[in-house]
């Protein structure tokens, strides 16, 4: 069997392997600090960084990696799926620098980003799963008669939305050009209905109204219903280990023969087989 080990034999094998493309919430609700169980300091885009790039760790070989963010109501590709032992370095570095200062846009339309997302893996054609990371904060605000519209097929593009933040309102803060945290949000600054009505009320002359939306949340159901219309799973964060649980599961996976290093298991019999015959051939006394 050791003499075997050496000689590097490998067998064909059909597994499921995995590749995902991560798409990541920069918007400003990102940076509020409310994770539970997080020390002060750790915000809502920080935890999701730092939770995918231990997850990584767990990811078998073969497994594939890429990157994109959502901001405004577009996905950006950053990097098509890569195989994460040979680029483990390189993605928990660029999975590191991702910032909020990239964003492009200050707004934050969640579903019609979630659908740009799902047309981006579309347009890839390789079986890509999309993990859709996100507070779903929408701002400004949908109107609840006309909600964007999905025109894709539920469950065509496979994956999970990640719930990131906490379950009570928290003030989101606000920086300046420079990056530098200046307070934060007050109910003045930001709509608290959409656009359109807001619109109308200022034609008609009333006044504007005032609510909540200069705070954030997790809005848990709200994202729940979104992946049901595009039959995409849903998760709620809470670490690294739980993250990688989940995308590891076979149901996410595609079928796909591999060549599976048998080295390991005849040097693992051969020792086994040592430890036996010194076992067996042991006089008693």
């Amino acid at each position: 069997m050791l003499a075997a080990a050496f000689t590097g034999p490998q067998i064909s094998l059909q597994r499921p392997v995995h590749r995902y493309v991560f798409v990541f919430d920069i918007s400003q609700s990102m940076n509020v600090e409310d994770v539970p169980g997080q020390e002060e300091g750790v915000s809502r885009l920080e935890f999701a960084k730092q939770s995918v790039r231990d997850a990584l760790a767990a990811f078998d070989c073969g497994t594939e990696v890429g990157l994109a963010l959502f901001t405004g109501h577009r996905a950006f590709l950053l990097l098509k799926p890569v195989e994460v032992c040979a680029n483990f370095s390189e993605l928990k570095t660029l999975i590191g620098n991702v910032d909020w200062r990239m964003t492009w846009e200050a707004r934050s339309e969640v579903a019609k980003g979630l659908f740009k997302s799902i047309e981006l893996l579309r347009a890839m054609d390789d079986d890509s799963r999309l993990v859709f990371v996100s507070d779903g904060h929408e701002s400004p605000p949908l109107n609840a008669d006309v909600p964007p519209r999905f025109d894709g097929t539920a469950g065509e593009i496979g994956g999970v939305i990640v719930g990131v933040g906490g379950d009570e309102l928290a003030p989101i803060p606000k920086f300046n050009e420079e990056g530098e945290q200046r307070g934060f949000w007050r109910a003045r600054d930001v709509l608290h209905i959409d656009t359109f009505t807001a619109d109308q009320r200022k034609r008609a002359g009333l006044p504007p109204v005032i609510g909540t939306e200069h705070m954030s949340m997790l809005r848990e159901p709200y994202l729940e219903g979104l992946a049901t219309t595009t039959g995409l799973g849903y998760l709620r964060l809470t670490g690294p280990e739980q993250l990688a649980r989940r995308l590891k599961n076979a149901a996410l996976g595609r079928p796909r023969t591999q060549d599976v290093d048998l080295r390991g298991a005849l040097a693992l019999a051969a020792l086994l087989g040592l430890c036996a015959s010194l076992l067996l051939t042991r006089r008693p006394r």
